[in-house]
């Protein structure tokens, strides 16, 4: 199977686009304590593969605005 580079390109624009928009909710509603709330969903298990993902680069994109 061939995958379209086009379409990992924007799939990568979006993972990047959503993780800074949660990244950004999550430092609204939680301040500081913001990384914690973010590890707290990613142990839930419901949680889909994509939004896992989110909040995986959310909470580098976090630990990036501490340094």
């Amino acid at each position: 199977m061939v995958m379209n580079p086009l379409r990992l390109l924007r799939r990568h624009e979006r993972l990047k686009r959503e993780s800074l928009d949660e990244a950004q909710v999550l430092r609204r509603r939680h301040g500081d304590d913001a990384i914690a709330a973010a590890k707290e969903k990613l142990a839930r298990t419901d949680l889909t593969s994509w939004y896992r993902q989110v909040l995986e680069r959310a909470i580098l994109v976090l630990q990036k605005e501490l340094v």
